[in-house]
């Protein structure tokens, strides 16, 4: 067997969230930086709390992490865009002269090149999902140029001058210039993105609904100028045709369990927190496991859709597993 193939063969292309301490071992698909402070060496050092794991590819960062309650981030800004996944918790965004609140269940998006902040609610750690593009790394300067420590809540021990001021009437004040010319909508739930919400919005919605004629995926997805995200359901054992697209795809499984061919590997199984990325064109498949319904993340660059063409050309329904559907 050529060293070619060797390594086509031992290449990792599954990672799991919850362990990544170090770099894997043998050929990654990506760029792994293990769980850390994101910003700086240390707290004094950087400018925010959030912590994890962070999958860079070609075109997209994705990162798992964690910002304990009443810290986050000092305004900042960076020249890439970003949309933020909360899974647990509530972020308190300072945005385009905005306070928002984004609970579990719902994705901020921020524009390149927009000064915001997130600090996590007083009453628990967020958990959450970051996706940005590649023009930039995974943090950005803060507004003020000071590398000083993060931001936080009054009684949180933020330094002086890094804690998030407060009105007369007890409400957080926005620090954040405001940039937008009318009220702009920057958070979404994903349960009500059945349709498109009323107002000027910060990312085009495709609103909840099949994916493609090829695969079994239901689901939502917002899309920005460089990177578009979604939150796709697949039935027990059914999912995607063997397929390819010219853009990068990360999915980050939350519920359930996705058995995935790619690059030639079969039956490649993807529990629930870990990733499978998917460089672009390279030959794939997902299926839900037999066990049940899987829900996923996903974050692709925008150079394409959200669904690339089967192989064999046909979208006549989707991909089973033995005894799930009709098709062969």
């Amino acid at each position: 067997m050529s060293t070619a193939t060797q390594e086509k063969i031992l290449k990792r292309f599954v990672y799991n969230l919850d362990a990544l301490d170090k770099v894997p071992e043998g050929p990654n698909s990506c760029s792994v930086a293990p769980t850390r402070l994101l910003s700086g060496e240390t707290l004094e050092t950087g400018k925010s709390t959030t912590r994890g794991p962070v999958l860079s590819g070609s075109h997209v960062h994705v990162a798992w992490v964690v910002k304990p309650r009443g810290t986050g981030s000092k305004l900042h800004t960076h020249p890439n865009e970003q949309f933020n996944y909360v899974l647990k918790g509530t972020l308190i965004a300072d945005i385009d002269g905005q306070v928002l609140r984004v609970p579990a269940g719902h994705v901020i998006h921020i524009p390149a090149g927009m000064p915001h902040s997130h600090v996590s609610s007083p009453e628990e750690d967020v958990h959450f999902i970051a996706a940005k593009d590649t023009r930039h790394g995974i943090v950005g300067p803060p507004v003020d140029g000071k590398l000083n420590g993060p931001r936080a809540l009054p009684g949180f021990g933020g330094k002086a001058g890094n804690e998030w001021p407060v009105g007369p009437d007890g409400e957080l004040v926005a620090q954040s210039p405001r940039v937008s010319k009318e009220k702009v909508r920057y958070v979404y739930k994903w349960d009500e993105l059945d349709k498109v919400p009323e107002g000027p919005c910060s990312a085009k919605v495709l609103p909840a609904g099949r994916v493609s004629g090829k695969s079994s995926s239901f689901g939502a997805a917002l899309v920005g100028e460089k990177i578009q995200v979604g939150l796709i359901r697949k039935g027990r054992g059914s999912g995607s045709k063997l397929h390819t697209h010219p853009n990068e795809q990360f999915n980050l499984v939350l519920e359930g369990a996705l058995v995935a061919d790619i690059d030639g590997q079969e039956g490649v199984m993807v529990p629930r927190h870990h990733a499978i990325h998917m460089p672009a064109g390279v030959v794939h498949s997902c299926v839900a496991s037999a066990e049940g319904d899987v829900l996923f993340f996903v974050a692709k660059d925008t150079r394409h859709g959200l669904a690339g063409p089967p192989i064999d050309g046909i979208e006549d329904g989707p991909r089973f597993l033995p005894g799930f559907g009709p098709k062969k």
